[in-house]
């Protein structure tokens, strides 16, 4: 069986944990985004942890090909970046991980395109301990 990384991912500004321990996808933690759409309506987007799970839940209607503002629950900072995705030209969204380095996804719905950076993997996963 292939191993998963399990994200433990916090806001790049404030640094609190982005973690919702009530809200499990696939049995984890997911991670708490709040979301803005183009039209400015607001809500929640629950993402699942484990790298490359593409599976989420959100509590709003997100138009196929919309760029979708995201922002920490907790201190509502801004999480998209001026870097672009490589894919759909979309701002990229940043979060960081708790072990050091950073998580990148698209911003545009129905866009998977995302990367990792990781300071020390091989305690990524150990702490993951996931298989």
């Amino acid at each position: 069986m292939k191993k998963q990384i399990i994200l433990d991912v916090a806001c790049p500004v404030c640094q609190k944990s982005l973690m919702n321990e009530e809200v499990k996808i696939n049995g984890l933690p997911s991670v708490e985004l709040n979301i803005r759409s183009e039209e400015n309506k607001k809500g929640t987007v629950y993402l699942c942890a484990a790298y490359e799970c593409f599976e989420h839940q959100k509590d709003m209607a997100v138009e196929q090909g919309e760029i979708v503002g995201f922002c920490c629950p907790s201190c509502h900072s801004e999480l998209l970046t001026r870097e672009t995705c490589r894919i759909c030209d979309a701002p990229m969204v940043n979060l960081g991980l708790k072990s050091g380095g950073f998580v990148k996804i698209c911003s545009r719905f129905g866009c998977f395109n995302h990367y990792l950076s990781m300071s020390d993997l091989e305690a990524e996963y150990h702490r993951s301990h996931v298989q």
